[in-house]
């Protein structure tokens, strides 16, 4: 029986993806209250990862929308939030340029898979790269958020000077691009698209 592409492991996904610009908008309005909603959006939209695969496993309703859709949700949802840190001026560009050009270079070939009717699946080192940047994104809103409290409620010390926290950004990012990195040599050396998340 063929599954549904209308499925509740489909809607989670494309739920993370709709999640994005909402927490973005949140994330921009530089506040600290904001910046705690908008890391309760960005948390919802990750765990959504986390079970919309098992979702559709257990329903038995794995479609080749769902397995495309959902590494593409965690691209969007993790690029959409460096770019912004990037426009705010909290990490380096080029550190969140190779993450994109890494992603958008999978994410053709995952689209050439699927012409040549390759089945895609997620290597474990993709799942740990997303993993490690969801991470270190929730880190940098996480620590963003904190200063900004700080210096709302008086603190003058040197935990809210944004160059201090620009270089534990950019460490955070750096420790992500590694991982990225490394998942796209892995890739590249397999050269099988249906590895690549």
């Amino acid at each position: 029986m063929r599954a549904k592409v209308l499925n509740p492991a489909n809607l989670l996904t494309t739920l993370r993806i709709l999640l994005v610009p909402l927490y973005l908008w949140l994330f921009a309005q530089g506040t600290w209250i904001m910046a705690i909603l908008a890391l309760g959006v960005f948390v919802i939209a990750a765990i959504t990862d986390l079970y919309d695969g098992k979702l559709a496993r257990r329903r038995k309703e794995i479609t080749r929308l769902g397995k495309f859709m959902d590494p593409l949700a965690d691209k969007i949802l993790v690029i959409g939030a460096l770019v912004q840190f990037w426009i705010m001026g909290l990490v380096n560009a080029w550190l969140v340029g190779i993450i994109i050009v890494r992603d958008f270079w999978v994410t053709l070939m995952r689209i050439r898979g699927i012409k040549n009717g390759t089945e895609l699946k997620t290597s474990g080192n993709a799942k740990l790269k997303t993993t490690v940047q969801l991470t270190v994104v929730i880190t940098i809103i996480v620590l963003t958020g904190v200063r900004i409290i700080a210096r709302d409620f008086g603190y003058t010390g040197p935990w809210i000077n944004p160059s201090g926290y620009r270089i534990i950004f950019d460490i955070l990012v750096s420790v992500a691009v590694i991982f990225t990195v490394y998942s796209w040599l892995k890739y590249m050396i397999s050269m099988k698209p249906a590895k690549a998340q």
